[in-house]
């Protein structure tokens, strides 16, 4: 097959994040305002404790298929074959998955108020383990995610304003999100007979995926519980509107975010790709550009949102969230922490077949997690549990570091870390008097903003940086200028 270009598809995977960016700056505002704090925690809690039934389900499938369909690619039968294997694992996984979500409901007397709720969101549970998405990242087919993604957000916009209208709609608004996850799964079946022949009668090697399969599901599952960990663990200390605190706090933190990721999550077939062909030198190149990449845009986003945090509370979510203000504030730096940790336990341990570092550096992340979790949440609520996520983060970040040292040379990967800090301070000056003397909360954000980001631009030109060159050469090629 002819192998897409790595421009492209940094390009398709970032608007399709962008995007991602947009449609919730458009519905969380309208959301928050009408379900208010307690539901939009009600909604947070059902998900996070559904997500990890989804764990259960998914196996950690999603980033072994990438893997090992990025590497079979050129080979349809072959991909034909390891597709039947892992969706008849995931089948079985999702039958237990199912089984242990109505027992929990049965026996825990908290989650009687969240039954309906909960039987709501459970369908994500099939549509998001048999959804086929490892299958389209690891052919690099990102036009299609990206269309399906555009087409399906675009109906969920229409289906919130049409339907979600007081807060006793909560249910309405639970049901969106998961009417579009069906919506986007369904799709990729129907479309998975481009690249391959699900219902081929073939004979099933299972055996040879469950040890790889099970130490990503040891990876996923401990990654996912605490990421989840600590809307969990609020909802059952606190109550749902700390939760909604929270999740107010953490909503743009985690958009911005996924558009950082989202600049180095297409490389990971490619660098299986590679590492499956031996080609270290690039290996090794596109290790280095896309690290680059990533300090190149999380470091000002970090810095950008902490100064415009208020801006984006009052904006997004209105009066009742002002508590979220600081807790979103000590949450911005896991940007850059989270960045660092993905690209290189995702980017570089696992296409190097090394995810047990990556298992137990997010350990060590989960048992600090959880155990500040327990002193902190008590005393200081939505507050202590941003406190334990970012010193969770930095644990997780530091064990891989340490662990990557033998494998890259961390000395050139961090090469561009002290320009980009210089420039985002510099980033900072115009932002941060712009903020402080315009009283208009739209203007002083709009303007804020646009000042920080064309200065960052404009010392980026000035220092000829190569990705900031490489991306005006595409943009022009495009548009034919």
């Amino acid at each position: 097959m002819k192998i897409p270009s790595i421009k492209q598809n940094i390009a398709l995977n970032l608007f399709r994040t962008l995007l991602s960016l947009l449609f919730p700056v458009i519905t969380f505002p309208y959301a928050s305002r009408i379900l208010l704090p307690g539901g939009i925690g009600r909604v947070a809690f059902a998900r996070s404790f559904v997500d990890y039934f989804i764990i259960i389900a998914t196996l950690g499938i999603s980033t072994y298929g990438i893997r090992e369909t990025a590497k079979v690619r050129d080979n349809r039968q072959e991909l034909s074959k390891i597709s039947r294997e892992i969706i008849t694992i995931n089948m079985i996984s999702t039958v237990i998955s199912y089984l242990l979500l109505f027992t929990a409901m049965l026996c825990i007397p908290k989650l009687a108020d969240y039954r309906s709720l909960l039987i709501v969101i459970s369908a994500k549970i099939l549509f998001t383990a048999l959804g086929l998405d490892w299958l389209y990242s690891g052919m690099e087919d990102y036009k299609y995610i990206t269309t399906r993604a555009v087409i399906f957000q675009i109906i969920s916009v229409i289906l919130l304003f049409g339907f979600v209208h007081r807060p006793e709609d909560y249910l309405k608004y639970a049901s969106i999100a998961v009417l579009s996850n069906v919506g986007s799964h369904i799709c990729n079946w129907i479309h998975s007979k481009k690249y391959i022949d699900l219902f081929v009668k073939t004979k099933l090697e299972l055996k040879k995926h469950l040890k790889p399969i099970f130490m990503m599901f040891a990876l996923v599952a401990v990654t996912k519980i605490y990421a989840v960990l600590d809307k969990t663990m609020l909802g059952f200390i606190c109550n749902d509107w700390e939760v909604g605190i929270y999740t107010a706090a953490v909503k743009i933190n985690k958009i911005v975010l996924s558009l950082v990721v989202a600049a180095c999550t297409v490389l990971l077939p490619r660098l299986s790709y590679y590492t499956e062909k031996n080609e270290t030198k690039k290996f090794n190149d596109l290790a280095y550009k896309g690290f680059d990449v990533l300090l190149l845009v999380s470091i000002p986003s970090c810095i950008g949102l902490s100064l415009v945090s208020y801006h984006i509370v009052m904006l997004l979510s209105g009066e009742n969230y002002i508590a979220a203000v600081p807790v979103m504030r000590m949450m911005n730096p896991i940007i850059l922490i989270i960045g660092i940790s993905n690209f290189i336990g995702m980017q570089l341990f696992m296409p190097l077949r090394k995810e047990k570092y990556t298992l137990f550096s997010v350990i060590c992340g989960a048992v600090v997690n959880f155990s500040m979790n327990l002193v902190l949440i008590p005393k200081y609520q939505s507050f202590g549990a941003a406190i334990s996520t970012l010193c969770a983060e930095m644990m997780v970040t530091i064990v891989q570091l340490f662990l990557a040292r033998d494998i890259i040379n961390l000395r050139a990967l961090f090469k561009p870390f002290a320009i980009y800090i210089f420039n985002a301070a510099v980033m900072s000056i115009p932002v941060f008097i712009i903020i402080r003397h315009i009283d208009n909360l739209y203007l002083s954000f709009i303007f804020g903003v646009i000042s920080g980001a064309i200065v960052y631009g404009l010392l980026l030109l000035l220092q000829k940086n190569k990705i900031m060159f490489v991306g005006i050469r595409t943009i022009r090629g495009k548009l034919k200028w």
